[in-house]
């Protein structure tokens, strides 16, 4: 204690004296209790140290990013919190995922939606290794759709959809039971199989990396949401402490991960910042299979509204087991949708006579039962998923810049 404080004296003391700015705060501390402390050997050459590093200078140039590309004080102080969240789930999707006892992790919290995710969903990865074989077994719930997407791809190699199966494909028993192998073998189904028919099956290559699942949310105060539990499939792997190639390889991962869900807004229909209120039609065709639902046609588009503007969106909407629309931020993050009006689903929408939807977004609430609130944000961009609709020849949404006193 006396050494420590002895060691802050001497930091402020030279830092005054020569005239460098000094660390704050756990900054600060971090400096003064690692004055003196050494230790014999040298780790620096580890590649999970290397892996670190990269990381570090990763997050650095995406934190000046933030700063270079914020158009507003507003954008760039949730910039800040937004590089937190989208650390924090590229560790939880990457870094914590262990492929020989591999677990479902909710990568979505009740704050934290980045990526340009649904809110009106439930979001579950899984981290696997083609080496192995995998056997899935769950409960169906009682949610409008539940999707497991099969990645490939390892390190800093781009993603690709290696395998798709939604809730309308799954066997299912009585009791909403199923069981779903991943193998590179197709084993005896029927062994595994139920009451609904025998297991679903799909087959993954040696480079299989992770499983994607997507719930889809209509009502949340009603609905059941689906279990799951994912092993091995046959002997399980002995235990054996993490080595340095593996925890290298969940940090290239993890810069891997962090590195796409930071720039989505520049490769995810990036014309969309400069043609402003309007939509644009796509599909996991040109989105990629990896990020986006196989099931789902998408109308993404942005606003710019100025404080006295407000944006009306008028849609006619399918035939639809499910669809919803979605504000985000700059940066593809959905904003405070825990305590604001920021997403709709077929459920909660108020609609006309003639079955079409009026929204009205807006920085204040116009009295509008279908309001989306842009949480002060200027610029934004929005999002339609019409589930099961690609193809089908709908109407594209009609959008309209009207001053908030003519509403």
């Amino acid at each position: 204690m006396i050494k420590n404080l002895i060691a802050l004296v001497l930091v402020l003391a030279v830092g005054v004296y020569i005239g460098f700015q000094l660390p704050r705060g756990a900054g600060l501390v971090a400096t003064v209790t690692s004055i003196g402390n050494s230790h014999k050997s040298d780790y620096t050459g580890l590649k999970s140290n290397q892996a670190m590093i990269d990381f570090k200078a990763l997050f650095d140039r995406t934190h000046q990013m933030v700063l270079d590309e914020a158009q507003t004080q507003q954008e760039a102080i949730e910039g800040m919190r937004w590089l937190l969240r989208v650390m924090a789930m590229s560790a939880e999707v990457a870094a914590d995922g262990n492929p020989r006892y591999p677990h479902f992790q909710q990568m979505d919290t009740l704050v934290r939606k980045v990526g340009g995710d649904n809110p009106d969903a439930e979001y579950h990865n899984v981290q696997i290794d083609g080496q192995y074989d995998y056997i899935i077994t769950g409960t169906r719930g009682t949610v409008p759709y539940i999707g497991f997407t099969i990645t490939g791809g390892k390190g800093m190699t781009p993603r690709r959809q290696v395998g798709y199966i939604n809730d309308l494909e799954l066997n299912v028993d009585d009791q909403g039971n199923f069981t779903l192998l991943l193998t590179k073998e197709q084993p005896d189904l029927d062994a595994y199989g139920n009451s609904g028919g025998p297991a679903n099956w799909i087959q993954i290559p040696e480079d299989a990396s992770g499983i994607l699942v997507r719930e889809y949310i209509a009502n949340r105060g009603v609905e059941v949401l689906p279990t799951l539990s994912i092993e091995v499939l046959g002997e399980q792997p002995p235990f054996v402490p993490p080595t340095d190639d593996e925890i290298a390889n969940a940090l290239i991962g993890t810069s891997y991960a962090f590195l796409k869900l930071s720039t989505l807004h520049k490769y995810v229909l990036p014309e969309l910042l400069e043609e402003k209120n309007r939509f644009i039609q796509t599909t996991s065709e040109s989105l990629g299979g990896a990020i986006s639902s196989a099931d789902n046609l998408y109308m993404v588009g942005s606003y710019q509204l100025a404080q006295d503007e407000a944006l009306v969106v008028r849609v006619e909407p399918p035939q639809s087991r499910y669809w919803n629309f979605t504000l985000e931020s700059r940066w593809h993050e959905t904003t405070d949708y825990l305590h604001r009006p920021v997403s709709l689903t077929l459920e909660e929408v108020t609609y006309e006579e003639d079955g079409k939807v009026e929204f009205v977004v807006a920085h204040k609430n116009p009295g509008h039962p279908n309001w989306l609130d842009t949480s002060g944000q200027e610029f934004g961009f929005m999002t339609f998923r019409w589930l099961g609709s690609k193809g089908d020849n709908i109407p594209m949404p009609e959008v309209n810049v009207v001053k908030l006193s003519d509403l």
